[in-house]
């Protein structure tokens, strides 16, 4: 299942390019010092989730010790707290990487179908949290359509849309450009062009010359449309 593969390959680069955490520090010098603080306080939930959170980043660029890393605290966070609809839609996308980086087919689609459990799982724990559905869209846009998410996505960027026009929203501006390109494409699957051109519009005027502008300016190029 190579496409499978590629798929979670585009999942791992949108995740890695949302992380925003100092450059200066590398990723074995944060996750010794979580690790330091969680030795003496070994039921930290938050600790244990910013270790599955730092671990899940790094795993999401093809570290596969930092993906059985991850795995690990999050699932010790989740025995401590089975409602922590962040921690278990991310366990969810770490057992996804775990399909990515599996060796035969029949265990890349059982790891899928378990991630895709538990996100679904999270999204009902929290179905308002806009970064648990962020999380489950992100990763669920990259499926094969096999794995027969497309509905899924549909409905998850359609909310996010309308979310991240909310004053109180706690989306940030990457967040929803990523969600504009996003849903956009899935409109144009469904032969929608006019609505999805009006959406990477939209997406691109929220910060024109940021790093998530780029491909939203290449759909608009591609379909030879206006850049305003």
């Amino acid at each position: 299942m190579n496409g499978m593969k590629r798929c979670f390959d585009v999942f791992g680069l949108v995740i890695w390019s949302l992380v925003t955490a100092a450059a200066a520090e590398t990723f074995a010098d944060r996750l010794a010092a979580l690790q330091s603080r969680l030795q003496s306080d070994p039921t930290n939930t938050l600790i244990l989730f910013q270790i599955g959170d730092l671990c899940h980043d790094e795993g999401a660029n093809n570290d596969e010790k930092a993906v059985v890393l991850a795995e690990g605290y999050l699932k010790r966070l989740l025995v401590i707290d089975p409602n922590h609809a962040m921690a278990r839609v991310m366990y969810g996308s770490v057992l996804t990487m775990k399909a990515r980086d599996a060796l035969w087919p029949i265990d890349q689609l059982k790891y899928v179908k378990a991630g895709n459990r538990e996100m679904d799982a999270a999204v009902k724990l929290a179905p308002k949290d806009e970064q648990v559905r962020f999380a489950r869209a992100v990763n669920n846009f990259h499926m094969p359509a096999i794995m027969d998410r497309g509905e899924i996505v549909q409905e998850d960027l359609a909310w996010l849309w309308h979310q991240s026009q909310l004053a109180d929203t706690k989306l940030e501006v990457g967040q929803k450009q990523t969600i504009a390109l996003y849903y956009g494409q899935t409109l144009q699957k469904k032969k929608k062009l006019d609505e999805a051109l009006r959406i990477w519009r939209a997406g691109l005027a929220l910060a024109p010359k940021s790093q998530d502008a780029a491909p939203l300016k290449e759909q608009l190029k591609k379909h030879n449309a206006r850049l305003k």
